[in-house]
């Protein structure tokens, strides 16, 4: 499991991003059945936004790559702070999650209305 902090982001605007899980030879793994969920929660750990390969949040554009992302609409319901994240993947049966990394994520007011 990994601790990530990501960059700050705007609650007025689409929060996108990628990732991409690799072997010990830095070969791209093949993660096409596999499910993904990226949880924001507040600082009680109430979930706040969720993307998940279930809701289509989550997309597997390459092997080995996912990408998430949020619309502004989604994002401007979060207040300017640092919130929690989470991100789990489990196995093509459903047999085995994976906690793949747990961090906080800073959100500015982006002023725009």
């Amino acid at each position: 499991m990994y601790h990530i902090t990501f960059n700050p982001q705007s609650n007025r605007a689409s929060w996108i991003g990628f990732g991409q899980l690799v072997d010990v030879d830095d070969n791209p793994i093949d993660i096409t059945g596999c499910s993904m969920v990226l949880e924001v929660a507040d600082s009680q750990d109430a979930p706040r936004l969720q993307a998940s390969t279930a809701n289509g949040k989550i997309t597997y554009p390459d092997v080995g790559v996912f990408r998430w992302a949020f619309t502004r609409d989604e994002m401007r319901g979060l207040g300017p702070g640092t919130y929690k994240t989470g991100l789990t993947i489990t196995n093509d049966d459903g047999t085995q999650t994976t906690q793949l990394s747990v961090g906080p994520l800073p959100i500015v007011d982006g002023v725009v209305p």
